[in-house]
């Protein structure tokens, strides 16, 4: 009695500090997967709001400086009248032309021009807004991905909670095994030392403990190590795992999960990119209107060679005439990535369904196969108390008491492994369904 009031005191921190499954689910997201997933969802909303930014328009200030080694100049080519030597005697004799060659500065070795431009897409063909409304859609998706992460990361949990519980249950049983393997041997060496027993029978016995001492420890490193698997995907150190809670079986919605709407999203986001490569079968339009000065000093206020403001109103017509069959191209791959995308879409459809209808299929047998458990558990036992008594009265052999207690332990746990099978198949189930 003094033994398992020790045990209890041993083992009351790990009970206080064991994690139930709902507690587990709230820890998801510190998994550092969700972190990099939620990262994503940032990256993408900034990617929509550059889009969304093109349709503002863009202004642009400028100011450059530049210095000439020689000052500008041009030159011109004159041409000027002069008399001939005998102009004098012969009044009527033609003029000679001379040529002159003359340099004029046009500007200074110091240059300045400042400008601030305003530019304005009146009309790309709609692309902008196919640009927009994808990069929305992405947005979208990424949250969906987050999504079918977390719910891939509760799967995870509830597998490798449900093994834990499982070990745990097993370590129990092995446990008891022992316990009732020590009762007799404690019998044995009373029937050994009225002589009514040899000593191969303690031996026996002793083998038996062994194995199952050893079969205790394999269990616990086990145990430890789907631990360390679920700390790791929590990214939170988890020491131990309480009881399985129970999981009621819901309504089956496949298209309210999130890989299935990712695909919906995936499949309208390729219908955008059509509308988008469309774009470039008509033209294009842009404005610009700046304040511009070019000037010989760095206030922008002095020009002695030209107009110190240059500022200016545009309007630009761009329209393609011939790509090579370029565009055309394009179109013909955007329509082929669309119907790609929805025969897997269709596809992948028909394989969740499938999935889900599996997994109704595990969970039937499942509970057939707990029902036969727990017949075998009462049979297992009624067993084991039948030859316990025989070995007590020296009238069985301690093969078959072995034997009937690594049997009853085994029953024991079996049942309680498909009862965790149970927890998650159900889980599974809705998750699989759509809840």
């Amino acid at each position: 009695m003094k033994n398992e009031k020790w045990k209890i005191i041993l083992l009351f921190p790990l009970i206080l500090n064991a994690k139930s499954f709902d507690q587990l689910i709230k820890l998801i997201d510190n998994s550092n997967l969700v972190k990099i997933y939620q990262k994503n969802i940032q990256i993408q909303k900034e990617k929509f709001n550059q889009a969304k930014a093109k349709n503002y328009g863009k202004v642009d200030l400028e100011y450059d400086y530049s210095h000439f080694f020689e000052n500008p100049t041009v030159n011109f080519d004159l041409v000027s009248p002069v008399a001939a030597e005998n102009a004098g005697t012969a009044p009527l004799y033609p003029l000679i032309y001379k040529e002159f060659d003359t340099k004029m500065k046009m500007g200074d070795k110091n240059n300045f021009i400042g400008s601030l431009v305003y530019s304005y897409p009146l009309f790309t063909g709609f692309a902008i807004t196919e640009v927009i409304n994808i990069q929305k859609l992405n947005v979208i998706k990424s949250k969906l991905e987050l999504d079918n992460i977390k719910r891939n990361l509760i799967l995870k949990t509830a597998k490798l909670y449900a093994g834990i519980y499982a070990l745990n249950k097993k370590i129990e049983a092995l446990k008891e095994a022992e316990i009732s393997l020590l009762s007799a041997k404690a019998k044995a060496e009373a029937l050994f030392k009225e002589g009514l027993i040899n000593k191969s029978t303690l031996d026996e016995i002793d083998a038996k403990c062994y194995e199952i001492n050893a079969n205790i420890s394999k269990t616990i490193a086990e145990k430890k190590s789907l631990l360390n698997i679920l700390s790791y995907i929590l990214n939170t150190k988890i020491n131990s795992v309480s009881n399985i809670p129970i999981e009621k079986l819901k309504n089956e919605n496949i298209l309210n999960r999130p890989d299935v709407k990712m695909l919906e999203t995936a499949l309208k986001i390729t219908q955008n990119y059509i509308k988008l490569v469309k774009s470039n079968f008509l033209p294009k339009i842009y404005f610009q209107a700046g304040i511009k000065k070019e000037a010989t000093n760095i206030g922008l206020d002095k020009n002695n060679y030209q107009n110190v403001d240059k500022s200016f109103v545009a309007l630009s017509f761009q329209y393609n005439l011939f790509k090579g069959g370029e565009d055309t191209s394009k179109l013909q791959e955007a329509k082929l990535a669309k119907l790609k995308t929805f025969i897997y879409f269709r596809d992948y459809l028909n394989k969740v369904k499938t999935t889900y209808k599996n997994d109704l299929l595990m969970l039937k047998a499942l509970k057939k196969r707990l029902f036969a458990a727990k017949k075998e558990i009462e049979a297992r036992k009624s067993y084991y108390e039948y030859i316990k008594a025989k070995f007590e009265q020296g009238l069985a052999d301690v093969t078959d008491l072995n034997s009937a207690i690594a049997k009853l332990a085994q029953s024991k746990a079996k049942k309680d492994y498909i009862k965790s099978q149970i927890f998650f198949w159900t889980l599974k189930t809705n998750i699989d369904g759509g809840d």
